[in-house]
């Protein structure tokens, strides 16, 4: 549910059917089944609090969909560790719950979706994932802190520019998106 009106999908405009639509077509198959405890989209969901503006959302989530296309360098898991500590950092149920889902569905750990939740420094992930997180982390905490030393750290793990670019859309969509949640109230009720 959220704060403010939304329409459902379902009986939305032609309009409004085919911006969610297409946005479907981007996501990865894990987006496509209901995540147990947060509101689904008929019922106020991340996507139906942008209802009343469907060219927003054709164009907020086609973002988000063309930053994890798999024609890019990062994984499917990097997609979700970035998705599941920014939300974590930034304290949004709605987005946390998803993504520690979802990154759970991608990898079929436990143990490394529990870790990470707790500390990511003790999560089972590789240096190259710490240095991704760390870099998200830093975005979500003051962008404006990012140095030329986070980038040659990057590069150090293996990411060329479109990785670096890759790692900094996703993560500054979901401050983007997790705000966007928290504001309008969804899941929060």
């Amino acid at each position: 549910m959220t704060w403010i009106k939304t329409i459902p999908i379902s009986t939305g405009s032609e309009e409004l059917q085919d911006a969610v639509a297409d946005e479907r077509t981007l996501y990865p198959p894990e987006y496509h089944i209901q995540v147990p405890g947060v509101p689904d989209n008929d019922d106020g969901g991340i996507v139906a609090s942008h209802s009343l503006m469907p060219e927003a959302l054709k164009h907020a989530f086609s973002t988000f969909g063309a930053a994890i296309s798999p024609d890019l360098p990062l994984s499917r898991r990097q997609h979700e560790i970035i998705a599941t500590v920014v939300s974590m950092s930034n304290c949004t149920f709605y987005c946390s719950v998803s993504h520690k889902e979802f990154l759970r569905r991608v990898t079929l750990d436990d143990a490394l979706v529990e870790a990470l939740a707790v500390d990511y420094r003790t999560a089972p992930i590789t240096d190259a994932e710490k240095v991704i997180v760390e870099y998200a982390i830093q975005i979500t905490k003051d962008a404006s802190q990012i140095t030329r030393g986070h980038h040659a750290r990057l590069r150090e793990v293996g990411f060329d520019d479109t990785g670096i670019l890759q790692i900094t859309m996703i993560a500054s969509w979901f401050n983007y998106i997790n705000r966007m949640a928290d504001a309008l109230g969804v899941g929060r009720d």
